[in-house]
């Protein structure tokens, strides 16, 4: 395999990634209201002096944070990273170092993904590759084994 394909492969799969986790964010926002809204509601409806819809709001916010850092820490670094990787930009190696670390703690596919992430950046020729990328030179000229 040469290294354009390497780094075709990693950039597909740390998009994958993204998205399945950006998915399940998503998911995990708009059930999490439902039932702070669920639980506001019926608060509201006893008798007494109850937290009411209080905290269905302040819950709701709290959700909406926590999953928020938790997208920015997993899904911003694998998406920038897929999306400079296929670019060919600057600091492409640096997000996908940071992309393959958070997605080896995935088990099994995201464990394999980060180790051949590692693998490749790590080796001589994915230097080479981003050296040339960042210099601004095409490692996708003719001639170039690369």
């Amino acid at each position: 395999m040469t290294v354009n394909e390497h780094n075709r492969i990693l950039a597909i799969g740390f998009g994958v990634f993204a998205a399945i986790l950006a998915f399940t964010f998503l998911l995990l926002i708009v059930v999490s209201l439902g039932v702070f809204v669920a639980l506001g509601i019926t608060s509201a409806n006893e008798p007494g002096n109850g937290p009411g819809l209080k905290i269905s709001v302040i819950g709701g916010v709290a959700t909406v944070v926590f999953y928020g850092l938790l997208g920015a820490i997993f899904v911003l670094p694998m998406a920038l990273a897929s999306w400079k990787m296929s670019k060919h930009r600057r600091r492409a190696r640096l997000w996908g170092m940071a992309a393959a670390i958070l997605v080896v703690m995935i088990i099994p596919l995201g464990t394999m993904l980060g180790i051949y992430g590692l693998w490749f950046f790590f080796s001589a020729e994915g230097r080479r590759f981003y050296l040339l990328a960042e210099s601004g030179q095409s490692s996708l000229q003719p001639g170039h084994p690369g």
